[in-house]
């Protein structure tokens, strides 16, 4: 007899019902938990103006200046569709316990980086306000880095997840970093 296998739209949606299953939901850092909520609600939320932009629904501006809402589709979804993939991502790999997730809020605050270093090279900024940027870039970056490899809890419950996938290292086991 044929084994019937789910879909893989099936199993997706069976990953997002069951939720933090490996290590679970508490055992979570509570900054990487309020990542995975916010980090829905940003993407449910802009994805939700979309058919209210394409239909004009509302009022939409782009630099101060009143435009359309198809013009500001066409105009500012680009620049924020890496940021609403990527967090899209992060809520998906946090909340079903994925590795690949770790490093996602690097990526993302060098996302941002680089939009706000295309402000400064186009002269959008300059002077004391393109040093400031260029100050805050470097400084979360780091923390982003920091929380994400160093900060004690985050390392253990990556280690947890280790062991729980079946992959730990031996020094990960042996409580190393």
């Amino acid at each position: 007899m044929r084994e019937i296998r789910p879909s893989k739209v099936e199993v997706f949606i069976h990953r997002l019902r069951r939720g933090p299953a490996r290590v679970g939901w508490r055992a979570m850092p509570a900054l990487m938990r309020a990542g995975t909520v916010l980090s829905a609600l940003f993407v449910a939320i802009w994805l939700g103006f979309i058919p209210l932009a394409a239909f004009d629904v509302g009022d939409y501006s782009l630099n101060g200046r009143t435009v359309t809402g198809p013009y500001f589709l066409a105009h500012a979804y680009p620049v924020l569709l890496p940021f609403l993939a990527l967090c899209a991502a992060l809520a998906y790999g946090y909340w079903t316990e994925r590795l690949w997730a770790r490093p996602l809020p690097v990526i993302f605050w060098l996302a941002v980086d680089g939009v706000l270093f295309w402000e400064i090279l186009a002269h959008e900024v300059v002077g004391g306000e393109a040093t400031e940027f260029v100050v805050w870039a470097i400084l979360y970056v780091v923390v982003a880095l920091w929380y994400c490899f160093y900060k004690p809890s985050v390392a253990a419950y990556y280690r947890a997840l280790e062991r729980a996938y079946g992959h730990g290292t031996a020094a990960s086991d042996a409580g190393g970093a």
